[in-house]
């Protein structure tokens, strides 16, 4: 798994008379709260866009189905769902909720799965950690006209004042594609700060973008250097619960690990987050394989608010 990996290269480090440039102390940003048992938390895209999976059938959320049952996560962020798909998992996961919320196309219409269905994205939670399907909320991220209207699905647990926001930002490597993405972003990021102050916010999502991009700078906190200006710690960074720069690793030649990296979710590399409150202690991460999608889906341990 990626944080027995993380924790193997550190140690090894340490051995070795590694170095590590840390960055400033991480900073909670969220309120105090006494932890409960570890949780599993996931991320996943769904690829109901994706030309090779969007059209097959149920066999897609059934598959997920299997692993929500095997690993009984207490929610995940979902992206390229499909509201067909959404209603399979809801009709076969009992204990579970699903909100869905389909995305606007360019041409001002819901947007379409490569099979007749909805298109958007979707949270699933587990009924016994207060999340009221009622909260949901599908914030838009002010993409540009003519774009597919980018959004982030929230909830809320009051009991728990927890929220999770699933989101999914524009693909493209050319400059409005580029610059579209990063506002997004921006976006997100204040909505995040101002709607949910006060919250335990936990972020999922399909972000489009590499761990040291200008779009993935508005989540990363601060400690973790090269431009980041976030409130988030990474569940899957290579440096675990430390929010730092990175890590020298003393083979031959020497190697630098940036605490901005981690396992790779798509053939593009790591384009796949799951962002915590700093200050939740995230026990292990790792990002496993789908036969029915173009990522992988990304798991995590992390000690929940109660």
């Amino acid at each position: 798994m990626a944080m027995r990996t993380h924790l193997a290269l550190a140690l090894g480090a340490l051995l070795l008379g590694a170095g590590a440039a840390a960055g400033p102390p991480a900073a909670a940003t969220e309120p105090a709260a006494p932890v409960a048992a570890d949780e599993t938390i996931g991320q996943f895209n769904m690829a109901g866009g994706n030309d090779e999976h969007g059209p097959k059938g149920d066999e897609v959320p059934d598959a997920l189905v299997r692993s929500v049952e095997d690993r009984r996560p207490a929610f995940m962020t979902l992206e390229e769902s499909c509201r067909d798909w959404t209603d399979r998992l809801r009709s076969r996961l009992p204990g579970y909720t699903v909100v869905f919320h389909a995305v606007t196309a360019g041409d001002g219409k819901p947007a379409q799965c490569k099979h007749p269905s909805d298109f958007g994205n979707a949270v699933l939670f587990r009924n016994d950690l207060g999340f009221d399907a009622n909260t949901a909320v599908a914030h838009p991220l002010e993409s540009p006209a003519g774009y597919e209207q980018r959004e982030m699905l929230c909830v809320r647990s009051e009991a728990r004042k927890t929220a999770v926001c699933g989101t999914h930002l524009t693909v493209g490597s050319d400059g409005p594609h580029l610059r579209a993405r990063r506002h997004e972003a921006s976006v997100a990021a204040r909505i995040l700060a101002t709607d949910y102050a006060g919250y335990h916010r936990f972020l999922g999502g399909d972000l489009n973008d590499d761990p040291l991009s200008g779009a993935t700078d508005n989540f990363y906190h601060p400690g973790y250097a090269r431009g980041a200006h976030g409130e988030f710690k990474e569940a899957d960074s290579p440096c675990g619960n430390e929010i730092k720069r990175g890590y020298w690793i003393w083979s031959i030649p020497p190697r630098w690990v940036s605490c901005r990296s981690g396992e790779s979710t798509h053939s593009q590399g790591k384009i796949d987050y799951l962002f915590t409150p700093p200050s939740v202690r995230v026990s292990w991460a790792d990002a496993t394989h789908a036969s029915h999608s173009d990522h992988d889906p990304l798991w995590a341990g992390v000690a929940l608010p109660s």
